[in-house]
């Protein structure tokens, strides 16, 4: 009888040990596929709201934590003494066999929401991105393409006249990245397919805070302490095709320039540079243009891709035979909305889906690889603006199965 009882309890252990230690696992990787969830889905509600000219709110899941607990209760068998007992009272008995009576497993979660709608959150949200946020996407292996095409709200082109020679007649042009607008939005896409091909890109250098913390002559590397990172488009020519090299003057490679140089040289925002174009086809050809690029906020990027997804329309990223970087040719955003219609998905289903407004907005799982980058991007960005301080102290919610 021993034997058996003490066999028991340690089956009983060994159980518990179980559900205690595949709990913990589980719900931790639930934890981690949930969050991306909810950021997906945020991310996919907000760009819904975004379609329709809504406005958009952020939230930011703060904490999370869970708790579990597991007692055993084990009561030692029943048995009767005394003389002249009744057979039945004669075996030792457990009393109370159902499992709850020696097993109870409890759990609870809670997490933190706040909304994040302080000062600093929204001047890092309605702020122009600088191109040192630029450069930080241009690094991280996404295509150039995607990232123009995210940042660039419009160019301004100016043709530069030669030294002595009468002032060109051509007034500024600037052209819009608005898909809506399909004349100015084809010039657009025009610039975008020539910077590709020549290689535009970014470049980080440093640069004293303050003008007057130096007394470097020009060309000469200033002595101060004081330096910050900043950044400026250049082109590179490892990313140009060869016969678009001698369109650039010397001194818009990346590289032309010191790695620290004066602060009155550069900016974070830097943007203009130079190119000369010798496509016949192109009515600028043969004239040396200054393009000045106008960057987007985070805030405006999400109507940027709104408006695309309720126009219909699809910015295709184009597959350029580029030396050193491969595109494959897909959508810019792939958000397929019902509108009480068939989706149309391949199989897979969604990436990400939410119902909004009697709408269904997903993402499919295939084929929408740009649109999982974007997500990425904007996580990116939305984390890049945030500080302490955006994260108030909040009522917590509890869920408790």
């Amino acid at each position: 009888m021993g034997g058996r009882l003490a066999a028991a309890c340690a089956t009983l252990l060994l159980l518990t040990g179980c559900i205690a230690t595949g709990k913990i696992d589980r719900r931790a990787n639930t934890f981690n596929e949930q969050v991306a969830v909810v950021s997906n889905n945020a991310l996919l509600r907000n760009l819904a709201r975004a379609s329709h000219e809504e406005p958009v709110y952020f939230l930011a899941l703060n904490q999370l934590s869970s708790t579990g607990v597991i007692d055993l209760h084990a009561a030692p068998p029943q048995f009767s003494l005394g003389p002249n007992l009744p057979p039945a009272d004669k075996i030792a008995s457990f009393g109370g066999m159902g499992p709850s009576n020696y097993l109870d497993n409890s759990t609870n979660t809670q997490f933190q929401v706040s909304v994040l709608g302080s000062k600093d959150f929204y001047n890092g949200l309605l702020g122009t991105l600088d191109l040192r946020d630029v450069d930080l996407l241009l690094h991280q292996g996404y295509s150039r393409e995607l990232i123009f095409y995210l940042v660039i709200e419009k160019a301004k082109i100016t043709v530069i006249t030669p030294p002595g020679a009468p002032a060109s007649p051509i007034a500024p042009q600037v052209v819009y990245n608005d898909p809506t607008n399909p004349q100015s939005f084809g010039l657009f896409q025009y610039y975008i397919k020539e910077a590709m091909e020549h290689g535009l890109t970014t470049e980080t250098f440093e640069a004293p805070n303050d003008v007057a913390s130096t007394t470097a002559a020009p060309g000469e590397t200033p002595q101060t302490g004081a330096l910050s990172i900043q950044a400026e488009l250049c082109y590179d020519k490892s990313l140009a095709l060869p016969a678009d090299l001698p369109d650039i003057p010397k001194g818009s490679f990346c590289g032309d320039k010191p790695a620290i140089r004066r602060s009155d040289t550069g900016a974070a925002t830097t943007s203009q540079l130079y190119v000369t174009l010798h496509d016949k086809s192109f009515p600028l050809h043969d004239q040396q243009l200054e393009i000045d690029v106008t960057t987007r906020s985070i805030y405006e990027i999400f109507y940027y891709l709104g408006r695309i997804i309720n126009s219909g329309r699809e910015v295709d990223l184009q597959p350029f035979s580029l030396p050193a970087e491969t595109i494959a040719q897909e959508p810019l955003i792939d958000i397929r909305v019902n509108n009480g219609a068939a989706l149309g998905l391949e199989a897979g289903g969604c990436f990400s889906a939410i119902s909004y407004e009697g709408d269904t907005f997903c993402v499919p799982r295939q084929g929408a690889d740009n649109t999982k980058r974007v997500f990425g991007i904007l996580n990116a960005l939305l984390a890049l603006k945030q500080s302490v301080s955006d994260l108030p102290d909040t009522q917590t919610v509890r869920v408790q199965p």
